[in-house]
């Protein structure tokens, strides 16, 4: 039963960008769909769901015993063994959820939210308990290959297909709504140059998954260079079959954040290649740092080649000059004045998990469905929702994560430090299925894995 566990979490992990699901009931605000009021079931739930229930029959204990060794296995993970602060923060952000329900206009929406939570932990759980580190991290980055070559796809020909089956839908460049870059020339419109979007429900997305998975791919060309040599002939075409697959992933990778035109994403990935680098600096781990240098230098040249093609679109992207950058500011501040006001009469119990878009469309009704987004910040978007305690209780744990193990932990440090800037500018990671389960997968990469380690 163990195998079936670790095979299934690899191929969890492997599938979950692809967001296939079945849509129940159709969230609506004033005739359009909303995604956020939106109750779906996703083929990653079910396998998720499936794991969960094996796991804790494998534990061999009665049903109350099995729930209760749920929340206590995190606790008896190598790395989280001790008085930790954030070993307590787990379940105290889950009850914080949980009480936020009973203040909730909408329940059944905050229910279905914090349930969305709860598998987010089993998630980490089953990651960090039945999962080998680099395998899981493989699976990660092979996942997002698919979507990244996608999305090259997808801009080369400026076209997006839908297939339900798995989980894509049509974007077209000329349809309102849809992310675009707006060219120009002599100062007048002259096309609208469509984002890729890869398997992802926006571009930010994408290029928020891809930036995490290309420093993951970093963190994989240095472990494989450490591999250790009991078998030289089979250990180097081992070696050899694994720095292919890296730095071919590096190069698909990178294009795939390109093509995204990501800005949030293109910071985190500076932000993570430069915390990398300066961790291994003060380590005085000068192989390694030459290895996450190489990697980087072909992140950059990637890039380079490919802005030397499209640098007006970068140009636009970066000045924030143009009608729909401006457009896109002025929309982020009419968000953060939305959240204020509901932070404001909400402060302590919040509206709700689940809640914000609700609320902000029940406050300003008969506006266009388009304009009723979460706030782009994640911890305005918790405070809103769980109030005071429910966003003092991500701030510790966050910032206890990147403190207390983020100086000793390479991989850890890279990756909570490059989603910073998709926590501070955009609400996916809180709001939508695939983040919060992808912020799942991040801490179990880097948090807590079987004793083998090696690729």
């Amino acid at each position: 039963m163990e195998k079936i566990i670790k095979i299934g979490s690899y191929v969890l992990v492997f599938l979950l960008p692809w967001q296939t699901r079945w849509i129940f009931k159709a969230g609506k605000i004033n005739g359009g769909a909303s995604e956020y009021l939106t109750y779906s079931l996703y083929a990653a739930d079910v396998l998720l769901i499936a794991l969960l229930v094996l796991a804790m029959f494998y534990l061999r204990k009665n049903i109350f015993a099995r729930i209760f060794a749920f929340f206590n296995a995190i606790k008896k993970i190598e790395f989280f063994q001790g008085k930790n602060i954030e070993v307590m923060i787990i379940p105290l952000f889950l009850l914080a959820g949980l009480i936020s329900i009973f203040f909730a206009e909408n329940k059944a929406l905050a229910s279905f939210a914090e349930i969305r939570i709860l598998l987010a932990v089993g998630f980490f759980w089953i990651i960090a308990r039945f999962t080998q580190k680099s395998k899981v991290a493989v699976c990660f980055v092979l996942g997002l290959v698919g979507p990244a070559i996608l999305a090259i796809w997808q801009f080369l020909t400026q076209q997006t297909h839908a297939f339900k089956w798995l989980g894509l839908a049509e974007h077209p460049a000329f349809a309102g709504g849809t992310s675009v870059i707006e060219s120009y020339a002599n100062g007048m419109v002259s096309g609208r140059w469509l984002r890729a979007y890869g398997s992802f429900d926006h571009p930010n997305m994408l290029g928020g998954a891809l930036a995490i998975g290309l420093l993951v791919c970093l963190w994989l060309l240095i472990e494989s260079r450490k591999e250790t040599r009991h078998s030289r002939m089979t250990g180097e075409n081992k070696k050899t079959v694994n720095m292919i697959f890296i730095y071919v992933s590096v190069v698909i990778l990178s294009a795939g954040i390109f093509v995204s035109f990501s800005r949030s994403a293109w910071l985190a990935l500076s932000l993570g290649i430069t915390a990398g680098g300066i961790f291994l600096f003060f380590q005085k781990k000068f192989i390694d740092l030459k290895n996450w240098i190489f990697g980087a230098v072909i992140v950059a040249v990637v890039f380079v080649v490919l802005l030397l093609n499209h640098q007006e679109l970068v140009n636009v992207r970066t000045q924030s000059e143009m009608r729909l950058e401006k457009l896109s500011l002025d929309q982020r501040k009419i968000y953060i004045k939305q959240a204020k006001e509901l932070i404001f009469n909400n402060s302590i119990t919040g509206v709700g998990i689940g809640n914000y878009v609700a609320e902000v469309e029940r406050s300003n009704p008969g506006d266009p469905v388009w304009t009723y987004q979460p706030v782009h910040n994640v911890f305005l978007l918790v405070w809103a929702e769980l109030g005071i305690f429910g966003v003092l209780l991500l701030l510790i744990f966050y910032m206890t994560m990147i403190w207390t193990h983020g100086r000793i932990n390479l991989l850890m440090l890279v990756l909570l430090i490059s989603l910073l800037p998709m926590m501070l500018f955009d609400h996916w990671l809180w709001s939508l299925h695939f983040g919060v389960l992808f912020f799942a997968i991040i801490l179990g990469i880097t948090v807590g894995f079987s004793e083998k380690e090696k690729v």
